[in-house]
């Protein structure tokens, strides 16, 4: 069976993302790999944070809750000079229309 997520990175709180996509995934692993890919280049990036174990975490806590939990799981990051995270790798449960929705419009491009 299918879970949708939506994978989101930028700054937190009231602010647009910097990127945002949604995913279907049939296992956790598949969560996993679209959050490290994501991770990697945040960490090439330079930036601190969001490491394999942030990462792990993050997929395991998403997948125990993907029946659909009110608000975004996330994974801080900060800029190396920075001494707060205010940026993160956002996680939110998905429906399938909401995926649909999102292929539809890639496909418009």
């Amino acid at each position: 069976m299918a879970h949708y997520f939506t994978i989101m990175q930028g700054l937190r709180g009231c602010y647009m993302p910097d990127n945002a996509y949604t995913i279907q995934c049939a296992t956790r692993r598949e969560l996993k790999s679209a959050l490290e890919d994501e991770a990697y280049s945040i960490r090439d990036a330079g930036y601190v944070g969001c490491s394999k174990r942030d990462i792990a975490a993050l997929a395991a806590e998403c997948w125990r809750r993907r029946k659909g939990w009110p608000y975004d799981l996330v994974a801080p990051y900060r800029d190396a000079d920075q001494d707060h995270y205010p940026y993160a790798l956002m996680v939110a449960h998905a429906t399938r229309a909401d995926y649909l929705e999102y292929v539809a419009e890639c496909d418009t491009f």
